[in-house]
This record gives structure tokens, C-alpha cells and sequence, in this order.
């Protein structure tokens, strides 16, 4: 693997300390969940699972497929998705905590030949052009100031017709209340997020990068019961989770985090796109 630049510490540093209980409270996976309806019996691991298949669903994957993973967090939908597809996965995280944490699990899970994780920018992919058959990021490119930068980078690393897959918050409408506002302001700060976008304003980052959408789905509706779910499991965390923060974040994570699911005005999508097939070599006349 080749050496990667020196990643940003914001947000690895963040995930170093806040992993773990994160962890406790979304059934081992650090992204949200697929719940069916308003009864969904399904515990939160069960949801996760059906967010992390229905991402990977979506790529085509077939067996001994180059893989990366971007924001692989503690590495447990990248052992799901590389045992479920029979791929070759890499994962990519900015904390060094989740990173060896990964790597444990990968290797209890019999899969360390097939699986490997690094700490590495997404913003600054330093591995070889065209090294991938595909890439997905659950919940990781919110994290980016501008979402162009990321798909310029997976463009790159991306075989011709390759295809990726991302999950990221939407801005569906504007934002109807004041307390709305202060929602999602709290959130993008608590989790050191990039601004929310409208649809067409992410499918024009997208294009910029030079790829081609191929599927915009917003699930918002699907996903919303996490919110309250997770908020609540973190509350009954309590004085350990308080230990591993701010007073700020706390108070965010445990007052503030369960309320995101009633903000209507946002959505959350699964875009895929691909990278145009390289155009056939014209002959000599």
C-alpha cells in the first residue's frame, strides 16, 4: 500500500474517543440504520446490516472485486460486505483507534487476507490511478467541506466504469424553525460536518468531479428512527459517555441527537455514480 499523507486530526481525534460508545449504541455498526416502518421490530444491529446490504447492493459487486471502503470506522461493515460479496476490501479512517480496531476484527473474522484498513484521507487518496472496481461511504462524505473534493479523488482511484455508492444527509427543504436550525447547526459542529446539501446541488459535485449518477434515492424516511433509537441508547450511557467528551458534545449527544429524526426537511440519500468507461481508441486510417 502506498504511504498516505499526513490525514487531518479533527475528526480522528473525535472518533478516538467517541468510537466505542458510538459503537455500543448502533449495534456495533457507526451508521445509522434501515427500519422498515414505525413498528419495525428489528434491533438496531438488524437495521445496520440492512443499511450496510442495501448500500453495497447497489455497486454490482462480484467475487475478488477490488474494493474501498471510505470511512471504515471500526470495520464492521467492511468484514460484512467483504464475507457477504467474496471482495477484496480496503478501509480507510482518520482514527488510528478505529483503524486497529478494524484490523482485529478482520483478522477474528478469518478474513485478513481479504480485508485491510489504514489511517488515510479521503481527501488526499494517494493510491494508484484506476485501483478499484468500486468504493462506497456510509455517513463519511458529510464530513468533507465540499463534497466535489471527495468524488474528485474516487474518480481517480475508480476503474472505468466503476462504480461508487454514498450515504449522506439532505437538505430536502429549508429549514422551517428556528429550533430546526439549531439542530442541524449543533450536529454539523458536534460532528465536524460539511454543509448540507439540496439534490441537485450534491449531483452537480457529483458531475464536477466527473462522474455519472446513476441513482439518487433519498430514505430518509427509513432511516429517521435511528436517531431517536441511538440518542437514547447514548442518554442511558450516562457518566461514561461523559467521560469520553465535552460538555458540549454531551449535552448535544444526549439531549439533542434523538430530536434529529423529527426534522422532516431533511432527507437522507444513497447516491451511486460511476466513472465513464474510457472512450474507445480510435484507428489508424
Amino acid at each position: 500500500m502506498p504511504e498516505a499523507p499526513e490525514p487531518r486530526s479533527g475528526v480522528g481525534d473525535f472518533y478516538d474517543r467517541i468510537n466505542d460508545a458510538m459503537a455500543e449504541a448502533m449495534g456495533g455498526f457507526l451508521h445509522g440504520g434501515y427500519w422498515r416502518g414505525a413498528d419495525d421490530p428489528s434491533s438496531v444491529e438488524e437495521a445496520g446490516v440492512r443499511l450496510t446490504d442495501f448500500v453495497s447492493d447497489r455497486l454490482r459487486l462480484t467475487p475478488g472485486d477490488r474494493v474501498l471502503d471510505v470511512g471504515s470506522g471500526n470495520g464492521k461493515a467492511t468484514v460484512h460486505i467483504a464475507r457477504r460479496h467474496g471482495v477484496n476490501v480496503t478501509g480507510i479512517t482518520l482514527s488510528s483507534h478505529q483503524a486497529r480496531q478494524a484490523t482485529e476484527l478482520a483478522e477474528d473474522s478469518g478474513l485478513a487476507g481479504s480485508v485491510e484498513f489504514t489511517v488515510h484521507d479521503m481527501l488526499e487518496l494517494s493510491f494508484p490511478d484506476a485501483s478499484f472496481d468500486a468504493a462506497y461511504a456510509i455517513e463519511t462524505v458529510c464530513h468533507a467541506q465540499d463534497r466535489t473534493d471527495v468524488f474528485s479523488g474516487l474518480a481517480r482511484v475508480l476503474r472505468p466504469g466503476g462504480l461508487v455508492t454514498v450515504t449522506d444527509f439532505l437538505l430536502v427543504r429549508p429549514l422551517e424553525s428556528e429550533d430546526h436550525r439549531s439542530l442541524v447547526e449543533g450536529a454539523m459542529k458536534n460532528y465536524q460536518q460539511g454543509p448540507m446539501l439540496t439534490r441537485s446541488e450534491y449531483e452537480e459535485c457529483v458531475r464536477a468531479a466527473g462522474l455519472e449518477v446513476v441513482e439518487f434515492l433519498d430514505i430518509g424516511e427509513f432511516v429517521r428512527p435511528s436517531y431517536r433509537i441511538v440518542g437514547g441508547a447514548l442518554a442511558r450511557s450516562g457518566e461514561a459517555l461523559r467521560k469520553l467528551v465535552t460538555e458540549e458534545e454531551f449535552q448535544y449527544m444526549v439531549n439533542d441527537l434523538g430530536r434529529f429524526g423529527d426534522i422532516t426537511e431533511l432527507g437522507y440519500a444513497v447516491v451511486t455514480a460511476r466513472r465513464p468507461e474510457a472512450p474507445a481508441a480510435k484507428g489508424r486510417s
